[in-house]
């Protein structure tokens, strides 16, 4: 029955890199193309946010070009751009854990976090937060994960993003499946399927209907589980969202395997592979393989199941997927138990206990406990004062509200006269002293004009007798100034000098008179 199986999934695993490789060809070029404008552009913001994107678009149409996101970071760092560098090394953190180097991913995105939590981009702050987690998750380190994601809720919530509230919830309730903590993650995924349906997302809802399945599907309420996985696929069909078909079919499939009905759990399986392999998900195709080659074994076809164990284990490893490694192994030691082939067994087990010892143990557990309870009682005790402090107000309000209503009723009317009769006395002595101002200001003004005139005359009238020091043109003009009272700098400005040129003249006044200062000069030119 399965005699091909593997056959079949490496044809298509080839045909699909054929495929997106021709079509990657003619989108390679154009991205090239983009590439190369941008880079002879001047270092600028717009630059950076242009090659971002670029970026982006590149991963989406899976061609690599890690030039791009490297030029971002160096011109960002040039014009020291600090949301461009955050979002430069959050999307590749993102690249990184597509291609499964989930510690280059975490790396990655800590040093995002770094620059963005410098910025004002809470948004983009979330994001990166929410990134962490599922990079964190990814290496089976739920610790970490669970932190991350409980900063990213707590600040989504702060500021009513709905969409990084959900992503963030979802991600806590995955951490509690993988810690086995059922009932907890059942919560969490309840609380994202009731935003899902008053937003009207179909697609979140569908995801929300396979988490709860799944949860359900551990705590082994089958029929529960399967109500809620074919409650999603039913949905997932109509919406016609193929990758996500896949997925519940996996889980259709664990669900039938989990109750012993190994013919039905292989045929929904045999669904979700070519599914798989045509998105090139390898976490869950290999999951998928071992979870066929467990069932043939199940239904005594040994050698093929081995050969699907084998592939869904090497593929396993290849992206270092710690939970798939330890499921292939367990089922290697089922395979070679059931076959007699003790000592291959038992060094099956071992591999198998090595690899599931790192992604469980209880002082990860205890550490992801405390951290939800210092969460949800922050939260408790923030509200719990609030409540407390609005309690006490309302109170106080209540107690002279009495008071105050007797003493604004009798004193209204008194009060609202003499409010009315000081407006209009403080009108019209702002009228007036406006007026008086006005006045004083025009006549200030006119004696300033006057002075000036003054001065002008005196200055003319002086200048005939300059001549008899022996001062030059251009000293007669500078003692002119001085006259008039201006400052060196104000000198300066008139002559178009500079402030040394000027301190030469004085300079050179100064001895012609033989005088020691202005006041001096001005005396001894009047006498």
């Amino acid at each position: 029955m399965f005699k091909t199986l593997k056959f079949t999934v490496t044809l298509v695993v080839l045909i699909f890199i054929q495929t997106t490789s021709f079509s990657q060809k003619l989108t390679k070029k154009q991205i090239d193309s983009v590439y190369a404008e941008l880079k002879v552009k001047p270092n600028t913001i717009e630059k950076v946010d242009e090659l971002i994107s670029l970026y982006k678009n590149a991963t989406s149409a899976k061609i690599k070009n890690e030039a791009i996101i490297d030029d971002a970071i160096s011109t960002s760092e040039k014009i020291f751009y600090i949301k461009g560098l955050g979002e430069s090394y959050n999307r590749k953190g993102l690249v990184a854990r597509y291609n499964y180097d989930y510690e280059s991913s975490v790396a990655n995105h800590k040093r995002a976090l770094s620059y963005l939590t410098k910025g004002i981009d809470t948004l983009l702050t979330i994001k990166c937060l929410n990134n962490l987690g599922v990079s964190y998750r990814k290496l089976n380190l739920e610790k970490e994960a669970f932190d991350f994601y409980f900063k990213a809720l707590d600040l989504s919530e702060k500021i009513k993003h709905n969409k990084s509230i959900i992503i963030a919830l979802n991600g806590i309730g995955n951490v509690f499946i993988d810690t086995k903590e059922y009932d907890k993650a059942l919560h969490y995924f309840k609380r994202v399927y009731a935003f899902d349906l008053k937003s009207k997302n179909i697609e979140g809802q569908e995801y929300s209907l396979s988490n709860i399945g799944e949860v359900y599907l551990y705590k082994k309420s089958y029929d529960s589980a399967y109500y809620y996985i074919n409650k999603a696929l039913i949905l997932t069909k109509e919406y016609k969202h193929k990758a996500s078909e896949a997925i519940r079919y996996n889980l259709l499939g664990l669900l039938f395997q989990k109750k012993g009905d190994y013919k039905k759990s292989t045929e929904y399986y045999k669904e979700a592979i070519p599914l798989f392999t045509k998105e090139n998900n390898i976490r869950y195709l290999s999951n998928t393989l071992i979870n066929v080659g467990q069932n043939q074994l199940n239904i005594g076809d040994y050698a093929e199941a081995k050969e699907n164990i084998i592939v869904g284990l090497n593929s396993a490893k290849m992206i270092k997927s710690k939970e798939n490694i330890s499921l292939g192994y367990n089922a290697l030691v089922d395979y070679y138990t059931l076959t007699k082939d003790y000592k291959n067994a038992l060094s099956s087990h071992k591999m198998a206990t090595a690899f599931q010892d790192s992604i469980v143990n209880e002082a990860s557990q205890k550490s992801i406990i405390s951290t939800q309870v210092e969460y949800e009682t922050a939260k408790k005790d923030a509200q719990i004062q609030k409540l407390a402090i609005e309690n006490e107000v309302s109170e106080n309000k209540a107690k002279t509200n009495f008071n105050r209503l007797i003493i604004i009723s009798s004193l209204s009317l008194v009060g609202i006269i003499g409010l009315l009769y000081l407006l209009r006395l403080y009108r019209r002595n702002s009228d007036l002293e406006i007026e008086n101002k006005n006045s004083e200001l025009q006549n200030y003004i006119h004696q300033i004009n006057d002075l000036k005139e003054k001065a002008k005359n005196n200055i003319n009238s002086e200048t005939e007798n300059f001549t008899d020091f022996g001062l030059s043109k251009r000293e007669i003009e500078v003692l002119q100034y001085i006259a008039a009272g201006l400052s060196n700098d104000e000198i300066s400005e008139e002559m178009f000098v500079s402030n040394n040129t000027v301190k030469t003249h004085i300079k050179n006044i100064y001895s012609k008179l033989d005088v020691k200062n202005r006041i001096q000069a001005i005396k001894k030119i009047r006498a």
